[in-house]
């Protein structure tokens, strides 16, 4: 027994941010922001036409695979919740704090993981180096980390 008594305990630490934790938030981010309203959308442009309205007479002549799309588009868009859009928002923000190039770089890296789509076909697509990618990504991702950390942010 006195060997237990021994034993400290120490108060939990608080955890810091680290580029980890700043990519996971931004993938959230941009998983939430897909189930905002168009006209929401982080860097969506407004329609300049009026939301379609499917009447009985369109909607009999869709595909049935045109169909099943728009039920899985649906169900998709479940409202985000307020904390939600705060979290989003306050991720979105961090993007302002880093330069150009890696911002671009994190958020398609984000985007593109947020989607479920090939990091390695984006790539392919804007012609881009993967090596030199992926290190604008951390090094801004660990930029909004070392910044939070010094404002004393906590992880939430």
């Amino acid at each position: 027994m006195p060997a237990l008594a021994q034993v400290q305990h120490s108060a939990p630490s608080q955890a810091a941010w680290t580029g980890e934790t700043v990519r996971d938030r931004l993938v959230e981010a941009f998983a939430i922001d897909r189930r905002m309203p168009g006209e929401r959308r982080y860097g969506a442009l407004r329609p300049a036409w009026p939301a379609a309205i499917h009447e009985f007479v369109d909607i009999v002549h869709w595909h049935e695979g045109e169909q099943r799309e728009r039920v899985w588009q649906s169900w998709e868009r479940t409202p985000a919740s307020p904390p939600e859009v705060t979290r989003m928002e306050e991720s979105f923000g961090w993007l302002q704090a880093v330069p150009l190039v890696e911002r671009r770089c994190l958020e398609a890296w984000a985007q593109a993981t947020a989607t479920h789509r090939s990091v390695s076909a984006m790539l392919r697509k804007r012609g881009l180096k993967r090596s030199t990618f992926y290190r604008h990504r951390d090094r801004a991702a660990s930029r909004i980390a070392d910044r939070l950390n010094v404002q004393g942010v906590q992880v939430r």
